[in-house]
């Protein structure tokens, strides 16, 4: 199973510079992928420039999305910046994108929350046409798949090259992968969908306290459901081997590991637990 890391793009005092650190730090400890998430109305960097400067200060290290709010851009305009970051990235990037489920961010993009269904299908034919492509030159850029519905299983076999799971545990997670395989195959696709799956951590008593305010904040439009996430955070190696294990017993292809403090000590941390 491959083994990435996702940038703190959204996690207060997470400065370009750091970053920038980051992402080099990333390439040189071997991680397979680095990764960025979005939220419009919370505090922190774009993805799509986050990773677009990550290209222009790696070369091997893949670049994903995970994932990308497509409806909060036009489908042209979407596939335009897609384009030109797979341009830049020499090939590198693969576009996790899901609808969105918060509607603040909607209404701060002046884009309706209500037809996000309609218009994140119409962005799904214009990539799987090769529209990603189609504003510049190359290959279309693969694309995953997000989201907790029958809606979402249909997506992923009909447009998608596979799955990205949110960040629940293991045990939530592989019983809607292997309800995505089956559905991949009785489509008549061929090969097998590619699953990717997020988890969340932090190491370090030094970051302890920084994890746990960010992940509460990050989740309080949950109320009380907040502090369940800053519990099953996991912030021991041991936990962390168990999360991943568990992902890989059941046939994940790629985890992305969700830092939840900015500290460029994350990277090597975690390196050090996961990667040889």
């Amino acid at each position: 199973m491959r083994i990435s890391i996702a940038l703190p793009n959204t996690v207060p005092g997470a400065d370009g510079v750091l970053l920038t650190e980051w992402t080099k730090r990333a390439e040189d400890r071997g991680f397979a992928s680095l990764a960025v998430t979005e939220r419009l109305v919370y505090p922190g960097h774009d993805p799509l420039l986050t990773l677009a400067a990550a290209a222009a200060a790696t070369s091997r290290i893949g670049l994903l999305t995970n994932v990308l709010i497509g409806p909060l851009r036009t489908a042209p305009v979407l596939a335009k910046s897609v384009a030109t970051l797979a341009s830049l990235s020499a090939g590198r990037l693969v576009l996790g994108l899901g609808p969105g489920v918060r509607e603040d961010d909607f209404e701060a993009a002046g884009r309706s929350f209500a037809g996000r269904r309609e218009a994140f299908e119409e962005q799904l034919e214009l990539l799987g046409r090769g529209g990603a492509a189609g504003p510049g030159a190359g290959p279309g850029v693969p694309v995953l798949v997000a989201g907790l519905s029958a809606a979402a299983v249909r997506r992923v076999v009909r447009w998608g090259d596979g799955w990205t799971a949110p960040g629940l545990e293991p045990e939530a997670v592989l019983p809607f992968a292997a309800r995505v395989r089956r559905a991949w195959s009785e489509g008549g696709r061929s090969g097998a969908p590619r699953i990717v799956a997020l988890a969340r951590f932090a190491l370090g008593e030094d970051v302890e306290r920084e994890s746990a305010a960010f992940v509460r904040d990050y989740f309080s439009v949950l109320g009380a459901e907040a502090e369940e996430f800053v519990a099953k955070t996991p912030r021991t190696p041991e936990r962390i081997r168990r999360v991943v294990a568990a992902l890989a017993d059941g046939g994940v292809d790629e985890v992305v590991m969700h830092p939840t403090a900015a500290a460029l000590s994350q990277v090597d941390r975690l390196a050090d637990v996961l990667l040889p």
